[in-house]
């Protein structure tokens, strides 16, 4: 459930703008000396001021074409508002290019009580080439400070009548004051959307004015946003992507209906779109490519006649055959045998290769597309929407997802970057379906902990097995690391014991289960009182503190998917020891067993075992969800950090402690 914020449309100046003045260069001595932001004091940066105007200029003998212009004004307060003192423009090239021009730029600084200002020299402006569609414009302003003023303004020309940016609203930092103006002529009809997952409510003045020049007349439809104090999107724990929930207005072309042509329709189907792809990119073409590999898929095969074995050693083999070189997205750049050749190719260039290895290997396998978090999630029918693409392999009612470009990734456990709630499948027939790219199996944890009390010390080993995402997260950020380095990783974790016979099983081979082991002693995780032992069974296990402390919340809780968390200790009681208590067993869940919670203790003669079992069964939870969350974690952190009770056993067979409980 999302709370709309309702941010009004400006009829008068606030306040905290009284001395602002807005045109460029107009800089003020307040703006620079200003230590806070007035609303947010925490903040690493502040947009002071966002103005962009879009609108169709008409040119003679050639037509419309598409003119952006941007200026921002923004306040650094310290050093970590420092990315914010770099711009990137992003621009399409293919046939005919969109075009930057007029970039000015300036940074401001106190100087003696007076503002100075220094330039952006221009040969700091650099180009990039992103992909073969888009290169980026990108400068980083100079002489930034903590306390400095940036501003730059610049003009964005485009051929390409449906490409009016998205009209962002918040970001991760606030912003004073957003104007913005769009002006769109009548025989030009756009779709807006916003976006459903914002909290805030925004709303748009439109309206209508005539426009003439020379012998062309027309209407333009209009449209204003002027917003002041808008929020910073606050980071939370368990947050998909945080810029998914900012403010934004999104622009589909859906016709063109000029005089004296028949009228365009641009609005599209999922269908239409996927269809598209396939057909006009290359995806077609190159998955019928396989002339320059077959020699190596037969050798690779021979004597494999099982699916899933032939399955996974043509995953393994593009993923050792061919590196990823960064990029993303659904249009092949170099086409699989160019990549194959070369050993390097972007993420559509190595899963078609392995579609189409796959396919040759008798297999169903198909390309599906797919949006990265950054990229949102599609909110209608455009290829805008999609901006990765992985492969699928159906078998019966399965549908089994890989992505070449993640070496550490098994079959069915793509990368984050790839995980996006649902990706649309193609087929060669021209139809297409959407399916889910969240993993079909929940995700394993089991840990055991055989501990003893010797020596007023604590003597034990440890064990751990994950599978699934949870084996796939272990092996992403230590696959790489020396035997030293791992080492180092557990020992970082267990300050306050003493670590040996580190062993870890599987590491580098994706989508095997991994095996941790090694053995430990010392004299943390207990606590010795008069005759008295306290200890904290789950050691190094223990949740030590709830994730979800806000009172409330704005956004879902995601928890990227569904885990079950199993730890198990096995203890034995020292001798002259005895148990004077133990916590007790509860069950909890949450409504319809989203979330389960259970800890139950056994104790028999010397010997006691401890189990808790924390299972999350869904992988997103509403905002509604979170006061109910936020105490499902709170009775983990308090039972998980009840203590066991020893007290020593007198010469004459009684117990010594006074004390008890926790």
């Amino acid at each position: 459930m999302f709370y709309k914020l309702p941010i009004l449309i400006m009829l008068f100046v606030s306040t905290s703008m009284l001395s602002n003045d807005f045109r460029f260069g107009k800089v003020s001595v307040e703006e620079v000396a200003q230590k806070e932001h007035h609303l947010e004091p925490e903040s690493d940066a502040a947009i002071l001021y966002k103005y962009r105007r879009t609108y169709f200029n008409y040119v003679p003998n050639s037509g419309f074409e598409l003119v952006t212009e941007v200026h921002e004004r923004i306040k650094i307060y310290n050093k970590e508002g420092f990315d914010w003192a770099t711009k990137d423009v992003k621009l399409y090239i293919s046939d005919k290019d969109e075009t930057i021009s007029g970039i000015k730029a300036y940074t401001y600084n106190l100087v003696n009580g007076e503002v100075e200002k220094t330039k952006l020299d221009r040969k700091e402006i650099i180009r990039e080439e992103t992909n073969k569609y888009y290169e980026t414009v990108k400068f980083t302003m100079p002489a930034v400070k903590e306390g400095s003023v940036i501003e730059y303004e610049y003009k964005i020309t485009s051929p390409y009548l449906s490409n009016i940016s998205d009209t962002k609203i918040q970001f991760t930092i606030p912003v004073n004051k957003l104007e913005e103006t769009i002006a769109i002529p009548e025989y030009i009809i756009f779709q807006k959307y916003f976006n459903p997952r914002s909290v805030i409510d925004i709303k748009l003045k439109e309206g209508s004015k005539f426009f003439s020049h020379r012998d062309l007349k027309f209407t333009e439809n209009t449209y204003d946003l002027e917003l002041e104090d808008i929020p910073a999107l606050k980071p939370e724990p368990f947050v998909d992507y945080i810029k998914n929930y900012a403010a934004f207005i999104k622009w589909e072309l859906q016709m063109t209906n000029f005089p004296n042509s028949l009228v365009q329709n641009y609005s599209q189907t999922w269908e239409n779109v996927t269809k598209s792809i396939y057909d006009d990119v290359g995806l077609k073409y190159e998955i019928a490519r396989t002339n320059f590999f077959e020699k190596d898929i037969d050798a690779l095969l021979e004597g494999v006649s099982a699916p899933l074995e032939k399955m996974g050693l043509i995953y393994n083999f593009v993923k050792t055959k061919v590196a990823w070189d960064g990029f993303v997205g659904f249009v092949p750049d170099k086409g699989i045998r160019k990549a194959y050749i070369d050993g390097k190719g972007n993420v559509a260039d190595m899963n078609l290769l392995l579609i189409t290895m796959l396919k040759y290997a008798g297999l169903d396998a198909n390309p599906i597309l797919a949006s990265t978090p950054d990229n949102g999630i599609p909110l209608y029918p455009t290829r805008n929407g999609f901006n990765y693409l992985i492969s699928g392999v159906t078998m019966g009612n399965q549908i089994y997802l890989m992505d070449a470009s993640d070496y550490t990734a098994g079959i069915g456990q793509l990368p984050k970057r790839a995980r996006n709630w649902r990706g649309r499948m193609l087929r060669s027939d021209g139809s297409s379906d959407w399916i889910s790219l969240l993993p079909a199996n929940q995700s394993v944890q089991r840990s055991s902990i055989n501990l003893q009390y010797k020596d007023d010390k604590l003597v034990g080993s440890y064990y751990k097995h994950l599978d699934g995402l949870l084996a796939k997260n272990y092996r992403d950020e230590r696959y790489s690391y020396s035997e030293d380095k791992l080492t180092e990783v557990v020992k970082d974790k267990l300050k306050g014991f003493e670590v040996e016979e580190i062993s870890v099983d599987n590491l580098n081979t994706p989508g095997a289960k991994i095996k941790e082991e090694f053995k430990f002693s010392g004299q943390s995780g207990f606590e010795v009182i008069g005759d008295n032992i306290y200890l904290r069974p789950l050691l190094f296990e223990t949740t030590r503190e709830n994730p979800f402390k806000g009172d409330t919340r704005n956004y879902p809780v995601f928890f990227d998917f569904e885990k079950l968390l199993i730890t198990d200790l096995n203890f034995f009681v020292p001798e002259g020891y005895e148990v004077v208590s133990l916590p007790e067993n509860i069950a909890a869940s949450l409504e319809n067993n989203t979330a389960k919670f259970t800890y139950s203790v056994a104790h028999k003669g010397n010997f006691m075992r401890i189990r808790s079992h924390i299972e999350i069964n869904q992988p997103l939870f509403s905002a509604a969800d979170y006061e109910s969350l936020k105490n499902f974690y709170s009775l983990i952190v308090e039972k998980q950090n009840e203590t066991i009770v020893l007290g020593k056993i007198s010469e004459d067979g009684t117990n010594q402690s006074t004390g008890s409980g926790r």
